[in-house]
């Protein structure tokens, strides 16, 4: 039995995984009382007044995980009450309250879904080994890691996979078909030069125009071929100007780890508001690529909580 047909059976039994999830510059949110017909509700449901639907990017209808401390509870955003003004406030009624051990007057976190693509170098310089392992192979077990993580958190977060060596392809559109996703990965195969610039461009094209957080969390082991460092910057200014925030990730060995551009790299990420990750034994790359899919980070989805 896979790991995704046997999740779905523990949820079909009601088991519950409160996994923990590290969320960046996530406010906490002060509890109210629901609407009196929210006791007849089948599911939680957690109402929030438009001003907070807008900055976390979803709206009536979706859902949104609620935690405090251990506890996480999938809720559907309901609307709530215009008396509620622009004050950081949630209204749950008296089952989701019980669900989560809050009361009256508690902070929860609300963890809204994320669309994100994995961007992947496959220039020819990924077939090269590491300490026996090759690049290649240890960028697609970390691929799968991700993609496993985001399966089993269980926040209905959506992932498309693209890759950039020759040039950039899209391998997946961004989906919760997790087990597809990972059927996908071994399509990445190493070729050629290392197009980012064409790459960067295809993952900011198919996260769309919408709401809601979006991420590109981007392995390179090599620099960019086809354009200048500056027309990337530009791009992510670009990026940045549509609230996405970009992870990078440079692959190299404590002797050639300049392979690629760790400068840019870390630009990228500062004006996007990603982080940066240097990564020297490929071993190790899978549980980087874990702490990725664990960590969430809201930097332009709620611009309110920047200090600039």
């Amino acid at each position: 039995m896979g790991l995704f047909s046997k999740k779905e059976d523990d949820e079909q039994k009601g088991l519950n995984r409160n996994l923990p999830t590290p969320v960046f510059e996530n406010p906490t949110i002060r509890i109210l009382e629901g609407f009196r017909e929210d006791s007849q509700a089948s599911e939680p449901i957690v109402r929030l007044a438009r001003h907070l639907r807008e900055q976390f990017g979803v709206h009536k209808g979706d859902y949104v995980t609620l935690r405090k401390g251990d506890r996480a509870v999938r809720a559907r955003v309901g609307v709530s009450s215009q008396s509620d003004g622009t004050d950081r406030i949630a209204r749950l009624g008296r089952t989701t309250r019980d669900l989560l051990n809050v009361h009256i007057g508690d902070e929860i976190e609300i963890i809204p879904a994320e669309t994100l693509i994995l961007l992947i170098d496959t220039s020819g310089s990924m077939m090269e080994y590491i300490s026996g392992i090759e690049k290649m192979n240890a960028a697609k077990n970390a691929v799968r890691e991700f993609i496993r993580s985001k399966f089993l958190m269980g926040q209905g977060d959506r992932i498309g996979i693209v890759s950039f060596g020759e040039r950039a392809m899209l391998i997946e559109r961004c989906s919760m078909n997790y087990e597809h996703l990972e059927n996908r990965i071994d399509a990445l195969m190493p070729n050629g030069a290392t197009a980012m610039f064409e790459g960067i461009t295809m993952a900011i094209d198919n996260l769309g125009t919408g709401g809601g957080a979006k991420r590109i969390v981007l392995l390179t082991d090599g620099m960019p071929t086809t354009t200048g460092k500056m027309a990337i910057i530009n791009l992510a200014r670009q990026a940045a100007g549509k609230r996405i925030v970009i992870d990078t990730v440079g692959v190299g060995t404590p002797f050639d780890f300049m392979s690629y551009d760790e400068m840019l790299l870390r630009r990228i990420a500062s004006i996007t508001g990603g982080t940066f990750r240097r990564v020297l034994d490929v071993g190790q790359l899978s549980e980087e690529f874990r702490n990725l899919a664990l960590g969430k980070n809201y930097a332009h989805l709620l611009p309110f909580e920047r200090h600039d």
